[in-house]
């Protein structure tokens, strides 16, 4: 008879869709362990949405970074393009101005401090 009392009774899935194991023994005694254990599954679960959503926010900011960088490379060289002394002169007669590039070179200019 004892052999009888000290064998488990397993837990069938019927039981658990049916809420009877709910109220068995064995959900009473392990009641604690089975609510951290659940609440580790939420955690967890929160956890990886939350770096899914870090990544693709990772993976779109790559994607812009790389966007705004050939748009800085193209545009210093648009600007080195039009810094070239050539292309300064061709505005500077296009808009009409009596400009004219000076014959002498620049030379310093010193200054005496008292």
């Amino acid at each position: 008879m004892m052999v009888a009392a000290k064998r488990k009774k397993k837990v069938t899935i019927r039981e658990v869709l049916n809420g009877k194991f709910f109220d068995s023994e064995l959900f009473r005694r392990n009641r604690l362990l089975m609510f951290m254990i659940f609440l580790m599954l939420l955690a967890n679960i929160s956890v990886r949405y939350k770096s899914e959503k870090v990544i693709r926010d990772m993976t779109a900011l790559e994607d812009s970074l790389i966007d705004l960088r050939s748009k800085s490379i193209s545009i210093a060289a648009e600007v080195v393009k039009l810094g070239r002394n050539s292309v300064i002169i061709d505005r500077v007669k296009k808009s009409g101005l009596d400009l004219e590039t000076s014959k002498e070179p620049p030379r310093k200019i010193y200054v005496d401090k008292k």
